[in-house]
C-alpha cells in the first residue's frame, strides 16, 4: 500500500511538471480590448412639423412634436423662450421623443416660443435643438 501511495505521488507530480512545461509552450493569445470611440455625434436633430397651425379660440386644440434623427432617447422638451397662449399647454411626451401643446385658446394674437430638446449623451455631450415657432390664434 504505501509503494502505491508513493507512485501515487510521484506520477501526479511528474504529471504536474509536465502540464506546466507543456502550457508555458503554448502560445498565448489575450483578446484585444476594443478602442472606445468618444468622438461627438454630428447628425443634426430635426423637428416636425416645420410650423405650426393656426388655432382658434374656444376651439380644441392639438399638435404634437416629433425629434427626429437622434442616436440617443430625447432627454426633455421644453420652452426655452416665449409664452404660450392662455388655455394651451406644453407637454413632454417622456419615452417617445416628443411633446405636444394642446388645450383650448382662450385669447387671440400671435404668440412666439423657442422649443428647445436635449438627447441623452454616451461619453459625449449629447445633441440638442432650438426650434423657433410662431401659433397664429384667431378670434
Amino acid at each position: 500500500m504505501k509503494k502505491l501511495f508513493l507512485y501515487v505521488l510521484t506520477l501526479l507530480s511528474v504529471m504536474s511538471l509536465a502540464c506546466s512545461a507543456w502550457t508555458r509552450l503554448l502560445p498565448t493569445t489575450s483578446t484585444p480590448e476594443p478602442e472606445p470611440n468618444f468622438e461627438p455625434v454630428t447628425t443634426r436633430l430635426l423637428i416636425t412639423p416645420e410650423s405650426l397651425p393656426e388655432a382658434q379660440v374656444g376651439v380644441a386644440y392639438e399638435v404634437e412634436m416629433k425629434i427626429t434623427q437622434n442616436v440617443t432617447p430625447v432627454g426633455d422638451m421644453t420652452i426655452q423662450e416665449g409664452t404660450l397662449p392662455a388655455g394651451l399647454e406644453f407637454i413632454f411626451l417622456n419615452g417617445e421623443d416628443a411633446a405636444q401643446i394642446k388645450g383650448t385658446p382662450e385669447e387671440a394674437g400671435v404668440f412666439e416660443i423657442t422649443v428647445f430638446a436635449w438627447c441623452y449623451g454616451t461619453q459625449v455631450s449629447g445633441q440638442t435643438l432650438m426650434k423657433k415657432y410662431e401659433i397664429v390664434v384667431k378670434e
